[in-house]
């Protein structure tokens, strides 16, 4: 009955309730996975039995942001590091973009999903080196979470009472990169951004431009805060911004915002770079900030 109500209340949010029920439909039946559906950047996904993939079917601008920054910030030739790849939507596009003299590494730890990842990636005839593995401060193993909607696992010590979970391999982001350069990684983790970091000097030391989650519910659920991170990256010498309505917002762990954030971390010198490939604008600032006075050129909207 619980999950009855669950799922009514879940219908009620949708804006398009007659395709939400045919998504789950395909979903149970298995007839999904007969379905692949195509995005403007020239990549295709299969339907497969995920809510990740039944979001993107039902709606092609789901998470649209994130891959409209992904594909605009890179260019032919360059390193994408997709931590959290899920079915692959991002780590598509990045490989779309870099094209065959570029390199994409897409990172996802639940066995099931990174098996859809491969899939998809297969379906587009691209070449992505894969991991499966959860990424953290150091070598070894944890439980992870195997709940329906795929993209809400997450890491735990134990699971929560009444939860399905799995034990999963972890390894270090450091490991996996070693010294190789990184022009974007983007990191989504639920949480376990902060011990993610902790096992990656080398590889921020060697990264231009981050694109991380940004949740305070999540981090606190892993034993961390905003604050944490925020720290973190700005000791590894990163500006940290919001991107809201096509404007890069200084951030800051004092200023409330959506718990579903993301961060933009790029090196001050990295700046005005991001705002050429981009097309984005700092937003107007009421007063001049540390980023404007070291960077005057940089154009202000």
């Amino acid at each position: 009955m619980h999950k009855l109500h669950q799922l009514l209340a879940r219908i009620q949010e949708e804006p398009d309730k007659a395709r939400f029920l045919l998504s789950r439909g395909l979903w149970v039946s298995g007839l999904c996975r007969f379905i692949t559906f195509g995005f403007p950047a020239g990549y295709r996904m299969r339907f497969y039995p995920s809510s990740m993939s039944a979001g993107l079917w039902r709606n092609r601008n789901l998470r649209a942001e994130d891959a409209d920054f992904v594909g605009s910030y890179l260019q032919p030739g360059e390193t994408f590091v997709d931590v959290g790849a899920n079915v692959g939507q991002l780590s598509l596009a990045a490989a779309m973009r870099v094209a065959r003299s570029g390199r994409v590494i897409a990172i996802e730890a639940h066995p099931r999903i990174c098996k859809y990842l491969l899939g998809n990636i297969r379906l587009n005839g691209l070449t992505v080196e894969v991991h499966n593995t959860a990424i953290g401060s150091t070598e070894g193993e944890l439980v992870f979470t195997d709940f329906r909607s795929d993209d809400m696992n997450f890491a735990c010590a134990t699971p929560p009472a009444g939860i399905a979970a799995l034990r999963v391999p972890v390894r270090t982001l450091d490991s996996i990169v070693g010294n190789r350069a990184i022009d974007l990684l983007k990191v989504d983790v639920e949480g376990f951004e902060v011990d993610l970091l902790k096992g990656a000097a080398q590889t921020i030391s060697n990264c231009r431009c981050l694109y991380i989650e940004d949740s305070e519910l999540n981090l606190r659920r892993a034993g961390t805060s905003r604050a944490e991170l925020y720290d973190r990256l700005t000791d590894h010498g990163f500006e940290l911004f919001h991107l809201r309505a096509g404007r890069l917002e200084p951030a800051s762990p004092d200023v409330p915002g959506p718990d579903d954030d993301n961060l933009i971390a790029v090196r001050p010198s990295a700046l005005s770079d991001l705002l050429a490939r981009t097309g984005l604008r700092l937003a107007q600032l009421t007063s001049p900030s540390p980023v404007d006075r070291r960077l005057p050129s940089a154009r202000l909207a």
